[in-house]
């Protein structure tokens, strides 16, 4: 593989990364302030109205999808360095 070819490779590579950590963060952002939405309505024993029912139903289907979205995130950015890895 030609040194114009590695470079660009490994730049792919590590916007990939980068992107991917950003991404990653916002979801941990996300995910610990759904944690602590749970964990104070669990601790004032606070009714669920359907509304709010509905609304635990709605971020726990979005937690699945997007934890999915980042492992296929994840598959992309390991086929790029096992691609990497078979150039050499």
């Amino acid at each position: 593989m030609s040194k114009k070819k590695k470079k660009k490779h490994n730049n792919l590579l590590s916007l990939a990364l980068l992107n991917f950590y950003d991404e990653f963060a916002d979801f941990n952002e996300d995910c610990a302030f759904l944690c602590d939405a749970f964990a104070c309505m669990v601790e004032n024993h606070e009714y669920l109205d359907q509304d709010s029912t509905r609304g635990l139903s709605r971020n726990a289907y979005w937690l699945k999808r997007r934890t999915t979205k980042l492992k296929e995130v994840i598959k992309h950015i390991r086929s790029l360095e096992q691609e990497k890895r078979e150039r050499k």
